[in-house]
């Protein structure tokens, strides 16, 4: 019995990002400022990192796309509960021009998880890059054994077009909302000071009304290494579900871990084991018009282009991550 209900919460974890989407469908109190630092308890010895082979040299700190590298890609350790039971890995990479971009991220179980019950999803974003920031155009996410969920934003009109098979429906939308993988890099696109307080997290399924909070600075102990970092929050305003962001304030505020809890109190915890990239300022495989007309399409998305100097950071797979809350 307690196999069955750790798999069945295994499998609701991992869709916790399309979660978000369906989690405000009635808002509950409006949001309470936050702003609140959590100093990282010091780890014990066992749970040091390891060494870096090579430190790069600084890359600018400041947010700003002359900050984002301009290809890359992390692998993440997916971890469930507060104990950190290791259900799973995450790829996420992307490239952009400094026009457009384009984003996925791939989760799958692994190990003993992925005998009991094999789950694979991923999500898409590609768009513009503005001013202010990513302006997602087009969004989707692929679930093994469900149908494809899409979105499309009209920015001319204000609103976004969700899609699930047969189902449709619209959702007025003003400019900085995001969907559920672009989020992870405007908040580190944007200075802290400068994000909004409020703003809908667009998904295949609704788009939710949510609040972002400036939770600090912190030094936090990863498999790759210990990293500064500036820490963020997206909460529903239904108070259902909240996703924390750490973003690498020396490695373009890439997004290094992402903890996502819901109201019940369930963890899944995503730590950096491997990070890729070519560094702010190297030129980007130029993004064209994709098969459909209406996106970017750079060819595999991540790919690092082998004249490019490459930045590498990587922790044994053996190594267990210390950041458990």
């Amino acid at each position: 019995m307690r196999h069955r209900l750790l798999i069945a919460a295994v499998g609701a974890s991992l869709l916790v990002h399309a979660a978000l989407a369906g989690a405000a469908e009635s808002l509950a109190a409006p949001p309470q400022a936050a702003v609140r630092m959590q100093p990282l308890a010091a780890p014990s010895a066992a749970a040091r990192p390891l060494q870096l082979a090579a430190v790069p040299s600084a890359a600018p700190s400041k947010p700003g796309v002359a900050a984002w590298p301009a290809q890359g890609s992390i692998r993440y350790r997916v971890m469930y509960g507060e104990g950190g039971f290791e259900v799973g890995e995450a790829l996420h990479d992307w490239t952009h021009d400094d026009k457009r971009y384009r984003m996925t991220v791939s989760l799958k179980t692994t190990g003993v998880m992925d005998l009991l019950r094999s789950l694979q999803y991923e999500q898409r974003s590609e768009g513009r890059i503005g001013p202010k920031g990513l302006v997602p155009e087009h969004f989707r996410v692929e679930q093994s054994g469900k149908k494809p969920e899409t979105a499309e934003f009209d920015w001319n009109t204000g609103q976004v077009t969700m899609r699930r098979g047969s189902r449709t429906r619209t959702a007025p939308v003003e400019r900085g909302d995001q969907d559920l993988l672009s989020l992870w890099h405007q908040i580190g696109l944007t200075d802290a000071a400068a994000l909004p307080d409020e703003l809908k997290v667009v998904s295949g399924k609704s788009a939710t009304p949510s609040v972002l909070e400036r939770v600090g600075a912190e030094q936090l102990v990863l498999p790759i290494g210990r990293l500064d970092t500036q820490r963020l929050r997206a909460r529903a305003l239904s108070g259902k579900l909240s996703i924390d962001v750490w973003l690498a304030r020396e490695y373009g505020t890439l997004p290094v871990r992402i903890r996502i809890t819901d109201d019940k109190g369930d963890v899944l915890d995503q730590q950096a084991v491997e990070v890729r990239l070519a560094p702010p300022g190297q030129a980007a495989v130029k993004l064209v018009g994709s098969d459909d007309g209406k996106g970017a399409s750079p060819g595999p998305v991540g790919t690092l282009a082998a004249a490019q100097e490459k930045i590498e950071l990587r922790a044994d797979d053996r190594a267990a991550a210390s950041n458990h809350e």
